[in-house]
C-alpha cells in the first residue's frame, strides 16, 4: 500500500459577502447613482480549492474602478455599481505566495437591475505541499530528507523543512500539463536512509495542486541499516502504520467545550483528543471522563485513532452527531472549573485542570452566557507545554478538526 494517496479538489460552498462600491465620478455618474438607478452584479467565481490559498484579488473596470482584496473563501460577492455597457471583472488567486489562478469576464449592468456573472478562473502553475508525520517527539529519529522531481526536461530537489511534529515539502510553481516522477527520502542523524517512497503524478488545469497525504513512516517489521560502508540499503516501506496500545505523549487532550447554549441544537458537550504518534492506537480498556474512577471514568467505544488525526467524544443528548458518540456513558463538563482525565489500563496518559478564573495554573474555560459560547482549544505545536494555560486558547468550537 502506498502511503502517499491522492484525493480530489472538491469546491467549497459558496458564502455570501455583501460589498458597498463607492466612488468619485463626474456629476451624471453622480445621478445615474442615486437610489433606484443602481446595477446590483451577483459574482460568482469558480476556482479550485488549493492548500496555502493566501488571497483573492478582484479588480472592477468600467463606470469607476475597484479594487478589492478578499479571503480566499469568498466565491460569490453581491455589489452595488454604477451602470454601464462595459464592465470587466478580473480575478486572480493567490496561493504559496504566487500567483496561482486567474480569470476575466466583461458584462452589461444596467440601472435597477441584478445580473449575475460567473467568472470562471483557469490555473497558471501548479506547485506540491506535502505534510509528514514526525509524531510527537519525532519518536522515528528522522533528521533530514529531500524530495526530487523529476520531468522529462528538468530535475528539482526540494529539503524536508522541520515544523514542530511534521515535515513539510513545498516546492516552487511547477509547470502544468507534465508527469512528475517523485522521490522522497528521509535520514536519521547518522545520515542512514530509513524511508523511502517513490510515484510519479500529473498536474494539469484540472489538479494544479494534487493533495498528497503520507499518513504515517511507521511499518510493521524492523529493518536494520547495520552494514559494512560497501553496502547501499534503501528501505522501501510500503507498509501500513503499526497498531499498539496508547503510550504517555502520544495521546493528548486537544479541544474541550463545556458551555453549549441550550437553546442551540448545533451545539453539545464534547471533548477531544488527538494522536501525534506514528502509529494507530488501539483504544480497548480507555476511559475519558471528569476523574479516573466510578461515574466520573466513561469508557471509551471507539476501537482506535490513526495517526494525526482527531477524535470526539461527544455528551448524549441528541444535539450530537452520531459519529462524535464515542461514549458508553457521558457525565457532566462543569461550566465553570473542573478536571478531564484520560486514562488507558489504569494509566493516565493525559489530564488537565481547567478554570473560568484568570489563572496561568487552569486551562481557560468559556463559561459566560453568551450568544456565541467558545470552546477551550490546545495549539498542538505546544503540546509539550499543555498544561501550561499559555498553550491554550478559546474559539468557536471545532470538533475533530484542527485549529491552525
Amino acid at each position: 500500500m502506498n502511503p502517499i494517496k491522492r484525493f480530489g479538489l472538491w469546491s467549497l460552498a459558496l458564502s455570501a459577502v455583501t460589498l458597498a462600491a463607492c466612488s468619485k465620478g463626474s456629476s451624471s455618474e453622480t445621478v445615474a447613482y442615486a437610489e433606484g438607478n443602481t446595477a446590483k452584479v451577483m459574482l460568482n467565481l469558480n476556482y479550485r480549492e488549493v492548500p496555502l490559498m493566501d488571497s483573492l484579488v478582484l479588480d472592477c473596470y468600467g463606470a469607476d474602478t475597484l479594487h478589492l482584496v478578499k479571503g480566499p473563501s469568498d466565491r460569490q460577492l453581491e455589489l452595488d455599481l454604477f451602470p454601464h455597457e462595459h464592465w470587466m471583472f478580473s480575478a486572480k488567486l493567490y496561493a504559496n505566495g504566487n500567483l496561482m489562478q486567474k480569470g476575466e469576464v466583461e458584462t452589461r449592468l444596467e440601472a435597477g437591475k441584478t445580473t449575475e456573472v460567473s467568472l470562471k478562473m483557469h490555473a497558471l502553475a501548479g506547485f506540491i505541499y506535502l505534510r509528514i508525520p514526525l509524531g510527537f517527539g519525532n519518536p522515528a529519529n528522522i533528521a533530514y530528507g529531500q524530495m526530487e522531481l523529476r520531468s522529462p526536461d528538468s530535475l528539482y530537489t526540494y529539503l524536508l523543512e522541520m515544523e514542530g511534529s511534521e515535515g513539510v515539502f513545498r516546492t516552487d510553481l511547477l509547470p502544468l500539463e507534465k508527469t512528475y516522477a517523485l522521490k522522497i527520502t528521509l535520514y536519521d542523524t547518522q545520515d542512514n536512509s530509513i524511508y523511502q517512497v517513490e510515484d510519479s503524478l500529473f498536474l494539469s488545469q484540472e489538479t494544479p495542486v494534487p493533495s498528497l497525504e503520507l499518513k504515517s513512516l511507521r511499518g510493521k517489521v524492523q529493518l536494520s541499516l547495520d552494514f559494512s560502508s560497501e553496502v547501499n540499503l534503501e528501505a522501501v516501506l510500503n507498509l501500513p502504520a503499526g497498531r499498539k496500545h496508547p503510550g504517555k505523549n502520544e495521546l493528548v487532550i486537544s479541544e474541550f467545550f463545556s458551555s453549549p447554549l441550550k437553546t442551540d441544537s448545533s451545539q453539545y458537550e464534547f471533548i477531544e483528543v488527538y494522536n501525534g504518534s506514528i502509529d494507530t492506537l488501539l483504544l480497548g480498556g480507555c476511559t475519558i471522563g471528569t476523574g479516573s474512577t466510578g461515574s466520573k471514568a466513561w469508557e471509551i467505544t471507539a476501537r482506535e485513532i490513526p495517526p494525526g488525526t482527531f477524535l470526539v467524544f461527544g455528551d448524549t443528548s441528541a444535539n450530537t452527531p452520531e459519529v462524535f458518540r464515542n461514549t458508553a456513558t457521558w457525565g457532566d463538563l462543569t461550566n465553570t472549573k473542573s478536571s478531564i482525565v484520560l486514562q488507558c489500563d489504569g494509566t493516565v496518559l493525559d489530564s488537565l485542570f481547567y478554570s473560568n478564573a484568570d489563572s496561568l495554573q487552569a486551562i481557560p474555560n468559556y463559561s459566560s452566557p453568551s450568544k456565541n459560547p467558545q470552546s477551550s482549544q490546545l495549539d498542538i505545536a505546544l503540546w509539550e507545554n499543555r498544561n501550561d494555560g499559555i498553550a491554550w486558547s478559546l474559539g468557536s468550537p471545532t470538533p475533530g478538526t484542527s485549529t491552525k
